[in-house]
């Protein structure tokens, strides 16, 4: 004879609380004031009750699928796919992470695949190539949210201030170092993050009145063949004496330029001032003294899963769009 299966009534009733409470709880244990969770988990445990996740998914629309798609899944972006798929795993999600490469064709297919799967949200690093079609997105489908890159895809945002942070650093060197001659560093020359990386540190140069032929401004596709190359030109216009600052703005850069310096030039070490955006614990890493902006990939990815989390949950009220900024530390 077949076993009846138990019913969510039947578990609300031994608990002594809703049905919408036991559902509720199934989503999202957090959700429920600890004694009636407490009350749910027993009472599932001693019915042996088993939700029919499929059948509740229909009914929602959606299933426990969350999307991630970032560019890459070192430094940064891999402690936000740590932290991210962290924070859904305690709530009952799967987290696939989708590694764009910022390439148009990849964010694309992953996230009309994300939208086939019927994906309860998505959480994207947008490459700034699919623009158009993330607007189209977003205007029916509401569960998507955006980190690190100022991108007006029409949902929310959560980032660090990279044009603020750069000024910062820049201005502070230009007080506190001899910056006889200034090497700066950049990622991709179309990244949207090296645009404010830029404008900052013009800024700052402006307003110190610095003369620009003695500043040089490389782009390196964030490869360590052209940070070589450019310390090697830097070291052709050095004169007797002189005390550049390197500046890497992204935690990979600066491991290539300490890694360049130990190659080719280490008598620069003690000689030359590093500074640069990089991950904590960096300045222990490379056993070399620089002045950085630390990221806050911890902060980014919990603010980021905790408003999608809402979104899915339909706790969080639609309006406009909004950007969240978060803070850094300054280690100069």
């Amino acid at each position: 004879m077949k076993e009846k299966k138990v019913t969510i009534r039947e578990v609300a009733e031994l608990a002594g609380v809703s049905i919408s409470s036991v559902s509720r709880y199934l989503a999202d244990p957090k959700s429920i004031q600890p004694l009636a969770a407490y009350n749910i988990k027993n009472a599932i445990n001693e019915l042996q009750y088993e939700p029919n996740m499929f059948a509740r998914n229909l009914k929602r629309g959606q299933t426990q699928i969350v999307g991630l798609i970032v560019p890459h899944m070192e430094y940064f972006f891999g402690k936000i796919c740590h932290v991210v798929s962290d924070y859904f795993f305690e709530r009952k999600y799967i987290t696939y992470i989708c590694e764009s490469d910022s390439e148009r064709e990849k964010e694309l297919f992953y996230v009309q695949e994300l939208l086939n799967q019927r994906a309860a949200g998505i959480i994207i690093a947008p490459s700034g190539q699919n623009t158009p079609y993330l607007q189209g997105v977003t205007k029916n489908y509401k569960n998507m949210i955006a980190i690190d890159r100022q991108e007006d895809i029409g949902c929310d945002m959560v980032l660090e201030n990279h044009r603020d942070n750069a000024y910062h650093l820049i201005s502070w060197l230009l007080k506190n170092k001899p910056c006889s001659r200034i090497m700066m560093l950049f990622g991709w020359s179309d990244s949207f993050n090296t645009r404010m990386c830029l404008a900052g540190a013009n800024q700052a140069l402006e307003e110190a009145g610095r003369d620009g032929s003695r500043v040089i401004k490389i782009f390196t596709a964030r490869k360590i063949e052209v940070v070589m190359d450019a310390l090697k030109q830097l070291n052709s216009v050095l004169e007797d004496g002189e005390r550049p600052v390197i500046i890497g703005f992204g935690t990979d850069i600066v491991e290539y330029i300490a890694m360049g310096i130990h190659q080719l030039y280490p008598e620069w070490i003690g000689n030359v001032d590093i500074a640069g955006f990089a991950m904590g614990g960096t300045k222990e890493k490379l056993g070399m003294d620089c002045s950085l902006v630390v990221k806050n990939p911890e902060t980014v990815a919990i603010c980021a899963a905790e408003l999608l989390s809402q979104k899915i949950m339909g706790e969080k009220e639609e309006k406009e769009p909004r950007k969240y900024d978060v803070k850094v530390k300054y280690e100069f």
